[in-house]
C-alpha cells in the first residue's frame, strides 16, 4: 500500500465517486487547501486530516501507515510521555495514530526518507487506552538522543511536538537517569534552607506583604518588619509587585533589607525577604538579583509563568553561583492548561528552584488532598512511583537530586494550622499572608498568633497529641497565654480561607518608620513563646 498521503486520498475519493469539490465542502475546507494537499504541495494540520477523514467514512489510519508501536521493553533511557484527549471521538487506535503523526511531524511522504541514516531511532507508541467517557490516553516514547542534555527548553520541545494541533495535554514525563544527571537542580532546597534559617523540627512561616500597591517603599518595608520580628522566617513580594512607580524596586529593595536585618538583630534569629525579580529581560533580573545579594538578602523570587522556563533556569544558576535562594512564588507559578502541576512542579525542581509554591490540601476533597500530595512528594521524594491518583503516570527516579521545600499558600488562618501540618508534615514552607496582614491588632500580632499556634501544635504533637483530633483544644489552650492568638482565633472563621485584606487598622505615618535604627518603633516588641505555668 502507498504511504503518500496525497496517493491514498486520490484512491478513496475515486473509491467513493466525489469530486475534490464535494469533499472539501463535507470536510469544510477550502478547495485551494484540498487541491494543496491532494499534489502533496503542503503537509497538512491534524484537524483538517481528521476532517477528511469523517468526510471519507474512514479512520485515521486509512490514511498514513500504522503507527509504530513498540513491542520490546522499552529502553530504561528512554524519555516516556503521557498526554490526555479530552472529548474526542476518536477510537483508540485513532488516538494513538493522531499523537504519533504529531510527534513525527508529518503525514507526508519526503523524499529525503529514503536518505536517512541506518539506526536512527524515532518516536514511538507505547501504548494508547481509554480512562473514560470520550477520553484516551495516549503514552509516546522518544529516544533520549532527541533531548539536549541540562535543557529542559529542549525536553519540553520535543515531547510538547504531540501536542501541536492535537487539543491533547500532557499529563506526565519521564527524564531518564542518563538526562536528569545532566540537571543541578536546587542549590539549597529543603535542607539548605532549614540549615540557612537553623529551623529544624517545624514547618517555616511565610508572609506574603499586603496590600499589593499603594504603599511607598518605606511603609513597605515597616510592614515587612513588623511581621518578621512578630514570628515569621520570611517576608515575601506579591508576584503581581515588579517596578512600578509609587513602588519602585531599588528603593524596596533597599527598605525590605534593612527591615530584614533589623528584625535578625532583634530577635536573634535569621530573617529575610524574597524580593520579587521579575522584569521585562534576563538583563534586567540578573541586575535585580545583583543588587539583591549586595544588600545581603538571601532570597529571590520569580513569577515562573510569566518568565519562561529558559529564564528559570538561567536563574537557577546565577543563584547556585552567587549563593541565593530561589523562589517559584506566587499564585500562577504552578498554573498552566497544557502541563499538570505535577509535572510543573516536577520540572521547576530540575530547574533549580528552592521553593514552589503550591496549593492547600484542605480545599476541596480527599481526591484534591491525593492531587496535592502528588506535588508535594514531586518536589521532596528521593523517587516517584506511578500513581495516577496522585498524578504521577509514570515513575521518576531524581538520581539524587536536591529536594525542593512545597511553599503551601491558600489563605490558611490558625484555625487551620492542625489539619494543615498533619497533611503536609513539616518539610513545607506555610504561606499565612492573610491570617498577619489581617490581624485587627496589625501585622506583627498576626504573625505572633500564627507563629505561636505552630509551636504549641508542634509541641503538642511532640507529646504525642492528634492535631487532627485534638488540634482545637491546643490552639485554645495555647491561646490562654498568647493574647495576639486569641484575637485571631477570635477574628477568624473555622474552616474559613482568606482572601485580601482587611482594611481596619489605623494607617502607620512615615515618621514612624525606622530605617538605620536598632529599634525602629518603641512600640514593637520582638516575638516570644509563651512561658509554660503550672496549668500547663
Amino acid at each position: 500500500m502507498d504511504t503518500n498521503l496525497a496517493s491514498r486520498l486520490k484512491t478513496l475519493i475515486q473509491q467513493r465517486g466525489l469530486t475534490a469539490a464535494g469533499l472539501a465542502r463535507q470536510a469544510g475546507l477550502s478547495v485551494a487547501s484540498l487541491s494543496r494537499i491532494l499534489s502533496g504541495q503542503t503537509n497538512p494540520s491534524f484537524q483538517s486530516v481528521s476532517r477528511i477523514a469523517a468526510a471519507l467514512g474512514v479512520g485515521l489510519e486509512s490514511l498514513s501507515p500504522a503507527p509504530t508501536q513498540a513491542t520490546a521493553p522499552l529502553a530504561e533511557n528512554t524519555v516516556r510521555a503521557v498526554y490526555t484527549l479530552e472529548n474526542t471521538d476518536h477510537s483508540t487506535q485513532e488516538a494513538g495514530q493522531l499523537m504519533l503523526q504529531a510527534a513525527l511531524g508529518s503525514w507526508s511522504h519526503s523524499w529525503m526518507h529514503p536518505y536517512v541514516a541506518e539506526g536512527i531511532e524515532a518516536p514511538t507508541l507505547a501504548s494508547a487506552s481509554q480512562s473514560g467517557s470520550h477520553r484516551q490516553q495516549v503514552q509516546l516514547a522518544f529516544p533520549h538522543q532527541l533531548v539536549e542534555g541540562g535543557s529542559v527548553a529542549s525536553l519540553l520541545s520535543v515531547v510538547t511536538s504531540a501536542l501541536s494541533g492535537t487539543g491533547a495535554r500532557l499529563l506526565d514525563v519521564t527524564v531518564p537517569p542518563t538526562l536528569i544527571r545532566t540537571f543541578s537542580g536546587p542549590a539549597f532546597g529543603l535542607r539548605g534552607l532549614r540549615d540557612t534559617f537553623n529551623k529544624h523540627g517545624r514547618p517555616l512561616l511565610a508572609c506574603t506583604i499586603r496590600p499589593m500597591h499603594g504603599l511607598s517603599p518605606r511603609l513597605y518595608g515597616r510592614a515587612a518588619f513588623e511581621a518578621l520580628i512578630g514570628g515569621v522566617d520570611i517576608t515575601v513580594d506579591p508576584a503581581l509587585l515588579h517596578s512600578i512607580p509609587s513602588n519602585p524596586w531599588r528603593e524596596r529593595f533597599r527598605f525590605v533589607a534593612e527591615a530584614a536585618a533589623a528584625a535578625s538583630r532583634e530577635t536573634n534569629e535569621f530573617k529575610t525577604h524574597a524580593v520579587n525579580i521579575t522584569a521585562p529581560t534576563m538583563e534586567d533580573m540578573l541586575e535585580r538579583a545583583t543588587w539583591a545579594k549586595e544588600l545581603e538578602l538571601a532570597m529571590v523570587m520569580v513569577d515562573t509563568a510569566a518568565i519562561g522556563w529558559s529564564a528559570v533556569q538561567s536563574l537557577g544558576a546565577f543563584c547556585a553561583k552567587n549563593e541565593l535562594i530561589l523562589c517559584a512564588l506566587g499564585t500562577r507559578s504552578l498554573n498552566g492548561s497544557m502541563l499538570s502541576e505535577q509535572l510543573q512542579a516536577k520540572l521547576l525542581r530540575i530547574c533549580g528552584a528552592d521553593a514552589v509554591s503550591t496549593g492547600s490540601p484542605l480545599r476541596g476533597n480527599v481526591s484534591n488532598r491525593r492531587y496535592v500530595t502528588g506535588v508535594l512528594s514531586a518536589l521532596r521524594d528521593d523517587s516517584l512511583p506511578a500513581q495516577p491518583e496522585a498524578g504521577h503516570h509514570l515513575p521518576q527516579p531524581f538520581e539524587g537530586l536536591t529536594a525542593a521545600i512545597p511553599a503551601v499558600g491558600g489563605g490558611h488562618n490558625p484555625w487551620q494550622f492542625p489539619r494543615l501540618i498533619d497533611a503536609i508534615g513539616d518539610n513545607a514552607l506555610i504561606q499565612c499572608g492573610g491570617a498577619v496582614m489581617s490581624h485587627p491588632w496589625g501585622g506583627q500580632a498576626g504573625a505572633t498568633a500564627c507563629r505561636t499556634a505552630i509551636e504549641a501544635l508542634v509541641q503538642a504533637r511532640g507529646e504525642g497529641h492528634n492535631l487532627n483530633v485534638e488540634g482545637r483544644s491546643i490552639l485554645l489552650k495555647a491561646a490562654k497565654y498568647s493574647p495576639d492568638l486569641k484575637q485571631a482565633l477570635d477574628t477568624f472563621q473555622e474552616g474559613s480561607f482568606l482572601f485580601g485584606v482587611v482594611h481596619t487598622l489605623s494607617r502607620p505615618t512615615e515618621g514612624s518608620i525606622l530605617p538605620g535604627t536598632n529599634n525602629p518603633s518603641p512600640t514593637i516588641t520582638p516575638f516570644r513563646r509563651p512561658e509554660p505555668t503550672n496549668e500547663d
